[in-house]
């Protein structure tokens, strides 16, 4: 079934994407005389977007957990005291959210001036069912005295285009690893990831021997059976973690790329990427943008932040979790490029 092409809202506001949201079961909605047939979805989840003007986003099981924007801002006030953010969303109920912090770093080009990046923690939600709850990246340390320590992937904001970066290399344990990975064609399990079943929470039980091991993965969130009260101080836990977290393998990748001159073909390299053609096309309108204002020839850096620049700002049917994987995909190709 074919999607409906849209260009994400944004907002640098928690209002918009609070409004109020509920879940009702769908029989106490229909008129008198109807009935249901047998299905295992009879939960709507409605939302008042405008005053006086609700929309039912999906139905659900009996079973599904809504997680309302409103928690995650009051855990964001909480232990982010100050920080910004840029939401982009939709009107289906779809919402990418990024904490920006203050804590920065500069990745500076072989010609140029630096590009300053901010500390984020990216968040993505969504009422219609479309996006998994997901904080961008989190790992876990084991011990074996049960001593549990959260550990971050870190998220940047890059100023220029306004917008939260989503490709890692935090889930590699050094930079050797990392180059291994994409040498061996980026194969699916890294040896030192373990795929969970997901039950509410993802947990890490990996051991070996009295070693701490530590296993950096992506954590999602099920929306089903998931307890608000325990999600809400878990939240709590890893805001708090984040804040604690010192440098990142990913930046280390950053400061590669800005070396790395891009390819005289430019189309190529874009379209090796996976964008859809319109998207490529704006990738490479953007690109060329930064290689005028910025005054410095196109590197691997640019390249890539043209990409998240027009995944970001560009009418596509893609979903929000569809951008996600192409914009770490995009990275992934850079790094590869840059180190070849």
């Amino acid at each position: 079934m074919s999607q409906q092409s849209i260009t994400l809202d944004r907002t640098t506001q928690w209002e918009p994407i609070c409004f109020p949201v509920e879940t009702k079961p769908l029989i106490e909605l229909l008129p008198e005389g109807y009935a249901l047939l047998p299905s295992d979805r009879r939960l709507a989840i409605i939302g008042e977007m405008s005053p006086g003007h609700k929309s039912i986003f999906a139905l659900q099981s009996a079973e599904y957990s809504l997680v309302p924007n409103e928690l995650l801002r009051r855990v964001a006030d909480e232990h982010f005291a100050g920080h910004k953010l840029d939401v982009r969303y939709t009107a289906q109920g779809e919402f990418s959210i990024t904490l920006i912090l203050p804590t920065e770093i500069a990745i500076q080009s072989a010609n140029g001036p630096a590009d300053i990046l901010s500390h984020s923690l990216i968040i993505n939600n969504s009422y219609s069912g479309k996006t998994p709850l997901t904080l961008q990246g989190t790992a876990l340390k084991e011990y074996r005295q049960e001593h549990t320590e959260l550990k971050m992937r870190v998220s940047y904001y890059r100023r220029i285009c306004s917008n939260g970066l989503m490709g890692w290399a935090d889930d590699y344990l050094n930079m050797d690893d990392y180059l291994t990975w994409l040498a061996n064609g980026k194969p699916k399990k890294h040896k030192d990831a373990r795929r969970v079943e997901e039950r509410g929470l993802t947990e890490v039980t990996r051991r070996e021997g009295e070693q701490e091991v530590e296993v950096l993965m992506q954590k999602k969130f099920t929306h089903k059976g998931l307890s608000l009260e325990w999600f809400e101080q878990h939240l709590a836990e890893i805001f708090q973690a984040f804040k604690r977290q010192q440098g990142s393998l990913t930046a280390q990748v950053y400061q590669q790329l800005a070396h790395q001159a891009a390819p005289i073909d430019r189309e190529k390299l874009l379209a090796e990427t996976g964008l859809p053609k319109m998207l490529a096309r704006t990738a490479l309108e953007r690109l060329q943008k930064e290689e005028r204002e910025l005054e410095t020839p196109a590197n691997l850096w640019l390249a890539y932040n043209a990409v998240n620049y027009a995944l970001f700002n560009s009418r596509s049917s893609l979903t929000i979790n569809d951008r996600y994987r192409l914009d770490e995909a995009a990275f992934h190709q850079m790094a590869t490029l840059a180190v070849s």
